[in-house]
């Protein structure tokens, strides 16, 4: 039996672990403060990606940027809702609808190159729940909850499957 504890699935696991507790954590404490702790997370996240993914491997370099981009647009633009010029078409209130809107993109856009039925899969629930969260009222105030439960039960849905060889 092939061991459990392969390098994607820590990748995988990482994530779900940190997005569970920055998404409880920012469901209490809606402030602009709470993006540092996510860039703090953040960086916790992409330590073993940086660890596993090669540039010199052309599949994961294009995942790997993928993530970076994604990412980065998404702390900008979570940095920006709360007051910086060009960026009041994202409210703070809107932050986990967003988040789960453009994980769930990066989800199908990274199904082109890993595993991609559990990524589909992913990215089609996130995109769901983003824009629920983003269009229905009641769920607005629950949405980092949501993003929660959805957000990491998308990254801990990858580790079913073990990948490409």
């Amino acid at each position: 039996m092939a061991k459990f504890w392969t390098k994607p699935r820590i990748v995988f696991c990482t994530w779900g672990i940190v997005e569970l507790i920055g998404w409880v954590w920012t469901h209490f404490w809606q402030a602009p403060g709470i993006n540092w702790v996510w860039l703090v997370l953040t960086v916790i996240g992409l330590i073993p990606m940086f660890m596993y993914m090669s540039f010199k491997v052309p599949k994961l370099r294009k995942i790997l940027l993928l993530w970076i981009i994604v990412v980065g647009f998404g702390m900008i633009a979570s940095f920006g809702s709360f007051g910086w010029p060009g960026f009041g078409w994202l409210s703070p209130i809107r932050l986990g609808a967003f988040w789960l809107v453009i994980m769930g993109i990066g989800f199908l856009l990274n199904a082109l190159w890993w595993t991609p039925t559990t990524f589909v899969a992913g990215g089609i629930l996130q995109l769901i729940a983003g824009v629920a969260t983003w269009t229905v009222p009641t769920l607005v105030t629950y949405q980092f909850l949501v993003a929660a439960v959805v957000g990491s039960g998308a990254m801990f849905l990858l580790m079913v499957k073990k990948g490409p060889k």
